[in-house]
């Protein structure tokens, strides 16, 4: 049985997800915005990857039409949560930061 939501159910349920993930990732004392320079900061943050995280398992969650209960809200709060403590304790284990490069070509 194939089962789909309308897009305004898909909007809502991805912002929920959102703020759900910006929630706990402050509740667990991450940064709400990363530090200066912005463009080169690569450290994490309660927007920053907390949410793109979030909104890639509801929507991996959503193409498999996993939808769970009240058409996919309760399953939108709980990736939310999962994002957070993710990105929190396990985020420098699944993605490491690169070695700094020493020897340039100017040397």
């Amino acid at each position: 049985m194939i089962y789909s939501i309308s897009g305004t159910l898909l909007l809502i349920n991805y912002l929920i997800t959102i703020f759900v993930s910006i929630i706990v990732a402050l509740f667990l004392r991450l940064p709400l915005l990363p530090e200066k320079p912005r463009r080169f900061s690569w450290t994490k943050s309660a927007i920053f990857p907390t949410t793109i995280i979030a909104m890639g398992l509801l929507a991996f969650c959503f193409s498999i039409n996993f939808y769970y209960l009240y058409d996919g809200k309760l399953l939108a709060i709980i990736m939310g949560i999962i994002a957070a403590i993710f990105v929190k304790y396990f985020f420098k284990y699944v993605f490491p930061d690169s070695p700094s490069v020493k020897g340039d070509i100017d040397e």
